[in-house]
């Protein structure tokens, strides 16, 4: 592609004349064309591209109306950085694009947060040495995202309120707010949740904080200490979020609670890291870990097989280390198979060896 073309491109997701809608096809187009670039062709992308991209994401405030023209175009520039070939091109603007990403985080709704942790892990993946400096700005921000979990909760637990009555949680006199969506389709639209109450964006944050630990020790045992009891208050939300597994319970109320099921899931294995690598800081919570585990197990979903067995990985983990002593009261529980494996057919097929490996090592 010739430079000509970046610099047009470039030029019209600039021009305030245009329309959001307008700046959404271009975008679009632009993404679609990323699959016939060449090597090189990516260099020039870049330095010309990459900073008009930067300002329309932090210039241009955040919707949570899944169908408004700005949602769609904050969510194809989301993606066009995903799309970008994680190559040597891509070293020169990582610890920029990271750091963009982490504000974003904090301001964006829930779908376009999870698509921003997504590509912050796998450029983290890709460029460690490279984002040493982001690393306590992120673990600030996975602590403030763990600290609303009571919020999330109370969000989900109002999905039984009609969506004419409901509102997401933003100041409503504002122009990003009240924009309304496209002209067609609007039966399909729906209200997102901010990213820093929202058990989805929750879900993707563990796994970026292991890969910062295991590459930064230094902000380790600090972190840990502080973001340890509320990782265990989130965990023990599963005892008040349990009655949306009702039969009476809507399909967006079912699916809320499995969100929040699949987040828990995320964090015990998160805290079964913990617990092989700072278990002097998890002792004095051994017994308030071993109940609220055989809690999450009695309240996982029976269609929730790969998050049961996710637990019962997690939780194979966390009896390996001294913290086992505080399951052996709780052992007859354990023994019973409606816990371990559920009552999903598929669970009962599948996930009888991980139980089992369980209690051998219970």
């Amino acid at each position: 592609m010739a430079i000509t073309n970046f610099e047009v491109y470039a030029t019209r997701l600039r021009d305030d004349r245009l329309s959001v809608k307008l700046k959404q096809t271009i975008a679009h187009e632009l993404c679609e064309s990323l699959e016939f670039f060449q090597l090189q062709d990516y260099s020039r992308f870049v330095s010309i591209l990459w900073p008009v991209i930067r300002d329309l994401l932090l210039k241009t405030p955040p919707v949570f109306v899944s169908t408004a023209p700005e949602q769609r175009l904050r969510s194809t520039l989301l993606e066009i950085i995903q799309r970008i070939p994680h190559s040597e091109v891509f070293k020169p603007i990582v610890q920029e694009v990271v750091t963009t990403l982490v504000s974003l985080v904090k301001i964006e709704n829930e779908d376009n947060a999870v698509v921003c942790l997504k590509i912050i892990y796998e450029l983290h993946r890709m460029y460690r040495q490279l984002l040493e400096s982001i690393a306590q700005p992120f673990l600030e921000l996975a602590s403030e995202i763990y600290r609303n979990a009571d919020q999330m909760l109370k969000a989900m637990d109002s999905m039984d309120t009609p969506a004419s009555l409901s509102t997401p949680n933003v100041n409503l006199m504002s122009p990003s707010a009240m924009s309304p969506g496209p002209d067609t389709g609007d039966a399909a639209s729906k209200n997102l949740s901010p990213a820093t109450a929202s058990f989805k964006v929750l879900t993707e944050v563990p796994i970026i904080v292991v890969s910062i630990i295991q590459a930064n020790r230094r902000h380790a045992e600090q972190f840990v200490t502080g973001i340890l009891p509320l990782i265990l208050h989130m965990l023990e939300l599963n005892q008040r979020g349990a009655g949306a597994q009702s039969e009476g319970a809507g399909h967006s109320l079912r699916a809320a609670n499995v969100d929040l099921i699949t987040a828990q899931s995320k964090t015990l294995s998160f805290l079964a890291f913990f617990a092989r690598g700072f278990t002097a800081l998890l002792l004095p919570f051994q017994d308030r870990i071993a109940k609220l585990t055989l809690g999450l197990l009695c309240a996982c979903p029976a269609e929730s097989t790969a998050t049961r067995k996710e637990m019962l990985i997690a939780t194979r983990h966390i009896v390996a280390t001294e913290i086992r002593k505080a399951f052996v009261p709780l052992a007859d529980r354990f023994l019973d198979m409606q816990v371990l494996v559920g009552s999903g057919l598929a669970s009962q097929c599948i996930l009888k060896p991980f139980a089992f490996s369980l209690l051998a090592d219970l």
